[in-house]
């Protein structure tokens, strides 16, 4: 299916088909540009936030617990930075499988931390695990009581899992994710002790972390930028050589004009 049109010395031809194909092709790398300069912006905000929220003074998590609940006023926690006096059970806690550090297989500890207002999951950060998936390591938790501090992590989506996350059925456990359907009614059921709504990552330079590395964003807004000038990139030479084979452009631009 060729087409054929002249407006005045400029000619356009070509195969309908392979320019439909070229059109949906240039529309969808201008389309990845515009999604990767949205994620930029996203992360901008992400990097805003946490400095914003370093600024703020630490509370206590059952300061926070009036605006909890709903998922609205999530977005009112993120990132919140949190101190208690808290205190540990040997066996209340969770794993968290999967979980790499610098290409090592591990877990990250959700450890149920006593607060004044019930339970805080408290991630400790990073626990190597065997390689050969044989024993699950046991990690050593605070003794006594001692001051936490740490931030709020609200998650920004479900997580992505290949099948439903069931709940523990005893602590401790190991599990995929912490936030399964009614994750915290489920700890609450087995603790017996109401848990706050949200995890808390402790602080990397706290003497009780573990490995706790806490990125704010997984890639920096300007990588994002870089991939949408390469998308954009893309787009703007798919569309010149499509303008140069189905026009005589190069011809005018040269000074010269074919005739029939």
């Amino acid at each position: 299916m060729q087409f054929n049109r002249s407006l005045g010395p400029l000619r356009i031809g070509g195969d309908i088909r392979a320019v439909l194909a070229g059109v949906i092709l240039f529309g969808l790398l201008v389309n990845l540009g515009f999604w990767q300069l949205g994620r930029a912006g996203e992360k901008t905000a992400l990097e805003s936030r946490w400095e914003a929220r370093a600024a703020m003074p630490a509370v206590a998590p059952e300061a926070l617990l009036p605006e909890a609940p709903s998922i609205e006023t999530a977005g009112a926690l993120a990132d919140r930075q949190v101190r208690w006096q808290a205190s540990f059970t040997a066996n209340d806690y969770l794993l968290l499988d999967n979980r790499l550090h610098r290409g090592r297989v591990g877990y990250h500890v959700i450890a149920l931390a006593d607060s004044d207002s019930g339970l805080v999951p408290l991630n400790l950060g990073w626990l190597a695990g065997d390689p050969s998936r044989r024993t699950t390591p046991i990690p050593t938790l605070p003794e006594g009581s001692v001051v936490i501090e740490g931030r709020i992590y609200v998650p920004s989506g479900t997580p992505i899992m290949m099948q439903k996350p069931e709940p523990p059925a005893r602590l401790p456990a190991t599990v995929q994710t912490l936030y399964w359907d009614d994750w915290q009614r489920s700890l609450e059921a087995l603790s017996g002790r109401t848990v706050f709504p949200f995890e808390v990552r402790i602080r990397p330079d706290s003497p009780h972390a573990l490995v706790a590395e806490w990125a704010v964003v997984n890639q920096s807004p300007s990588q994002h930028i870089g991939y949408a000038v390469q998308w954009f990139a893309m787009a703007a030479v798919l569309f010149i050589i499509g303008l140069l084979r189905l026009t005589n452009l190069r011809s005018l631009l040269s000074g010269k004009r074919i005739d029939d």
